[in-house]
């Protein structure tokens, strides 16, 4: 009896460790995946399109109009902080109430859509569209957007990350010397808001 007994749990013990041996490299490849994954979503390059940017003087202190459709908690503080790192100061104001002294006015639209990380179950919502559009007394002063590529490698990449290239483009001084004929420009100022305004409606048809 003792003798079977220690087979039983010899047995056990070879087939525990035969269990151990075949599920420890799965699950090693199930992480080293999901690491390889995220890698790439952060070296991926965002997509930022119709930027441009017109000549106008330094700016230092700007407005930011709230748009209370944003859901993305953590967009204006964002916004906020890289644009101090430019050394920019920033303060948000309601639709209409809007300073006549600030310098100019940055307004934006965030446009997102719900899904689950890889390997997780939770519903997030990630940005798809960004668009950010600088004004001073009517004028377009400059824009850019971020737009969700179709291989979607950024899709849960940080907020940041996504927002960076935008302010890249507008506010640095290598951008400003890409300046185009005011026509030009305000033909594309006008096709851009316009794009902004039908993938807004777009988004909240769906």
């Amino acid at each position: 009896m003792n003798d079977l007994w220690r087979y039983l749990m010899a047995s056990a013990a070879l087939s525990l460790s035969a269990c151990s041996l075949i599920t420890s490299p799965l699950v090693a490849g199930v992480q080293l995946a999901s690491t390889a994954v995220t890698s790439v979503a952060n070296m991926a390059p965002n997509t930022s399109t119709n930027g441009m940017v017109h000549p106008h003087e330094e700016l230092h202190d700007i407005c930011i109009e709230l748009n209370a459709n944003v859901i993305v908690a953590d967009f204006i503080p964002e916004l906020q902080k890289q644009l101090r790192g430019r050394e920019i100061e920033s303060r948000i104001y309601a639709p209409g109430n809007i300073p006549s002294a600030c310098e100019a006015t940055l307004y934006y639209t965030v446009l997102t859509q719900w899904g689950s990380p890889l390997f997780s179950d939770e519903l997030r919502p990630y940005i798809t569209d960004i668009n950010l559009l600088l004004k001073k007394n009517g004028k377009v002063l400059a824009n850019a957007a971020y737009r969700l590529d179709g291989m979607a490698y950024d899709k849960w990449s940080s907020t940041g990350h996504k927002l960076s290239p935008l302010l890249l483009k507008m506010f640095a001084s290598d951008s400003m010397a890409q300046w185009q004929n005011a026509a030009s420009g305000g033909d594309e100022a006008s096709h851009f808001e316009q794009d902004v305004a039908k993938r807004a409606a777009a988004a909240t048809r769906n």
